[in-house]
């Protein structure tokens, strides 16, 4: 077929086995995404029915993407496909099936905020503190049970303090979450596993459904994963599975590399595929990466080469301190941005935890650089999304007592001895918070009028939810999923609310309940069939890269976890210190250590022209300044293959608060292909080669000509004529300007 022609050798290969299993290691930027994709459009133009072929992601960003790729290349057969996240997939099953394990179709799924609130709920009843161990602890060790598809019958004996207490807190949380009618994030993996051995004829069903099988990043599955894919290979026992082990990094999440590294030994008969040939990264990057991940003994041999250029060395420098890190990064985008002629969005900053966000951000806020962080707070996770959320859910799903108890918190005069009793009425009689406040309004309209004006303040107000629970229920069949979030957003007033605070963060929050219905409107416009209990389990399944937008100009930063599946001309990876990156926590064990160095080589692997790698001699940790370090992976590079910069910088701190004077200064020294006079001052021009006549652009100006260039230093300025708003003098320093 046509489409195989613009695959290499080895892609072609791949994507031709039609029947049997395979593995196809795809090293970084070998077109792993690519292969895939044209992997299942070979398999719908060879006549296989896109109906019987199941394809898993772990990101709905790639699974979007892929379904895009494959819509263009196979046409319109392919909307029959079941192609989408792990999670997403299989709860779509378990709607299907649910009534055969003990769940309505219109299960709630609970987020981590849920689900740790529910665990803290369920020791305070136990009887046990919440001091020690954290309720979020407790909730660490259930994750880490039932990643590695541990259920509740499989645990034995326990004799640890810990466990004592985890332990019937697990049990008693999925009692509680089988009450609820709800599923935690993990159950998604959980329940199909339990629904399939407890109903063989529900299993053969679907081994007969999907008679072929793909799963993208399979070095990122766990237990749980794994043992549903091998469940439904065995039907048919056509399964293709693409990964990289040396990018195998979530083990702190329950990803297990040994899935990857025994698969042929699981599926007899596998055929192996090996992606070598890199189409992302110069020459110089990808054999820093290689000589990187050698150091490693659990792997795939694999050599990967690269037709691209040479291109320049990957630059290390050791500066002083953390600060000055972020000065020199953003100096260097500067640099780049003049000699690339590059955008800002075509920049990432990775760090190995959060914290380090803070300097970077620091520096670009102070030089004027717009960027967007990865990560974070989460838009769902913010507090007014989940109390709007908490009504939608409730209508969804009534025996939801979490949202339930979420909004009677929100009511005035509801507080905690009020619902706590709500509680304990709701267990007596077997039934949901929801369920009895409605059966106390029907006592209230049997009630004659001269009794309903001896109610309290506290039952008025549970009457009145109970009235916009009644009222919605009754209408939500005949209403969108954007009408109605509209409609019960203008009855419990939170706009109104919010607006008449009148302070910024209150306006913060108004217009984030305005962008959550832009989002209802949005999915109901663009979805077929549309219902709210599709919304509700598409957002509960977004993950931060789901929502990244690579169309915006602005620097990125993220923990290089999140980076892994991205690209981009320009890297800085900060912080490669021991302690930091390696994490002092890895220095233990081997497999640790070695997660860690693929880490690493994940970094790397993100660079497509230049790569730059940072250490300090100092930062502050935990409060306090801390001598750090260079990290030791650092010492298994050839410095002979890197530019090697090296800094000595003066700074005067005006008190222990790492603040800047103007005392500051660097200079730096160079190791390895430039000479002692290309100094990194002369390259860090202040004004980026601004003068006369030079043609510029400015992010808020547009386009303009310099008039004339004036003063020295930080006061250097110039006036500018632009295009749309005339001339306008500006501090070079702060302007932001790209030269044409």
């Amino acid at each position: 077929m046509d489409l195989v022609n613009e695959l290499n050798k080895e892609q072609r290969k791949a994507v031709e086995q039609i029947e049997g299993p395979c593995m196809i290691v795809a090293g970084a930027g070998s077109g792993k995404t690519r292969v895939l994709t044209y992997k299942i459009a070979y398999l719908i133009e060879s006549g296989i029915n896109p109906f019987e072929i199941l394809a898993l992601t772990f990101t709905n960003k790639a699974a979007n993407e892929m379904k895009q790729r494959i819509h263009k290349l196979a046409g319109a057969a392919s909307q029959n496909l079941w192609m989408g996240t792990f999670h997403s997939v299989f709860a779509k099953i378990l709607r299907i099936e649910a009534q055969y394990i003990g769940f309505d179709r219109n299960f709630t799924i609970y987020d981590d905020d849920d689900s740790e609130k529910l665990i803290e709920t369920v020791m305070k009843e136990l009887g046990f503190s919440t001091d020690n161990p954290k309720p979020k602890t407790v909730y660490g060790f259930i994750k880490g049970l039932k990643n590695k598809c541990t259920l509740l019958d499989d645990i034995g004996m326990v004799s640890n303090p810990f466990e004592k207490i985890a332990v019937p807190v697990y049990r008693e949380y999925q009692s509680r979450l089988i009450k609820n009618n709800a599923m935690d994030f993990d159950d998604l993996l959980i329940n199909p596993i339990i629904l399939f051995r407890s109903n063989p004829d529900v299993l053969s069903k679907y081994r007969n459904r999907f008679k072929f099988i793909l799963v993208d990043e399979y070095q990122d599955t766990n237990r749980a994963q794994y043992e549903i894919v091998k469940m439904l290979a065995q039907g048919h026992g056509n399964i293709s599975v693409v990964g990289d082990d040396a990018q195998s990094i979530y083990r702190w999440r329950g990803a297990e590399i040994e899935n990857i590294l025994k698969f042929e030994s699981d599926f007899e008969g596998c055929n192996v595929f090996k992606l070598e040939q890199n189409y992302r990264s110069t020459k110089n990057i990808l054999s820093l990466a290689d000589e990187v991940i050698k150091n490693n003994k659990r792997q795939i041999k694999k050599t990967l080469f690269t037709e691209n250029y040479e291109g320049e060395k990957v630059t290390l420098s050791e500066v002083f301190s953390d600060r000055d890190e972020g000065l020199s990064v953003v100096k260097w985008i500067f640099k780049e941005i003049q000699e690339r002629k590059l955008n800002f969005r075509d920049f990432v900053i990775l760090y190995r935890t959060n914290a380090q966000s803070r300097v970077i951000e620091d520096a670009l806020r102070t030089n004027s650089i717009p960027y967007i962080i990865v990560g974070g707070v989460k838009f769902y996770q913010r507090r007014e999304i989940k109390d709007v959320l908490a009504y939608l859910k409730v209508l969804v799903n009534p025996k939801d007592d979490e949202a339930m108890t979420r909004i009677l918190k929100l009511r005035d005069g509801i507080g905690e001895q009020t619902v706590e009793k709500l509680k304990t009425m709701a267990k007596e009689i077997a039934k949901s918070i929801a369920e009895v406040l409605l059966a106390m309004l029907d006592e209230k309209e049997n009630t004659a009028d001269e009794k309903q004006k001896k109610r309290t303040k506290i039952e008025n107000e549970l009457l009145r939810v109970a009235e916009i629970i009644k009222k919605y229920n009754e209408v939500k069949d005949g209403l969108s999923p954007s009408e109605l979030a509209r409609s019960i957003v203008d009855e419990i007033g939170i706009l109104r609310e919010l607006r008449n605070e009148g302070t910024d963060e209150s306006m913060d929050r108004m217009y984030n309940v305005q962008e959550l219905l832009s989002g209802i409107s949005e999915y109901t416009d663009n979805t077929e069939g549309a219902t709210l209990e599709g919304f509700l389990q598409e957002v509960s399944l977004v993950t931060d890269i789901d929502k990244y937008d690579t169309e915006k100009n602005a620097v990125t930063l993220m923990t290089t976890h999140s980076s892994k599946g991205l690209e981009f001309p320009v890297v800085f990876i900060t912080g490669l210190e021991d302690g930091i990156f390696p994490l002092s926590s890895s220095m233990l064990e081997q497999e640790e250590m070695e997660e860690e160095r693929r880490l690493f080589y994940v970094a790397i692997t993100r660079a497509m022209q230049k790569l730059y790698m940072t250490y300090a001699l100092q930062r502050y940790r935990f409060g306090n300044v801390s001598y750090q370090m260079k990290s030791r992976f650092i010492n298994e590079i050839d410095t002979s293959k890197l530019e090697y910069i090296k800094s000595t910088v003066m700074t005067r701190h005006k008190s222990r608060q790492h603040a800047h004077d103007e005392g500051t200064s660097i200079r730096y020294e160079f190791y390895g292909s430039k000479g002692a006079d290309d100094t990194l001052n002369d390259i860090f021009r202040e004004d980026l080669g601004v003068k006369k006549g030079s043609v510029v652009f400015h992010n808020n100006f547009g386009k303009g000509k310099v008039i004339e260039v004036s003063g020295r230093g930080d006061a250097k300025k110039a006036s500018i004529h632009f295009d749309k708003v005339g001339v306008k003098n500006i501090i070079l320093k702060y302007a932001n300007l790209t030269i044409k």
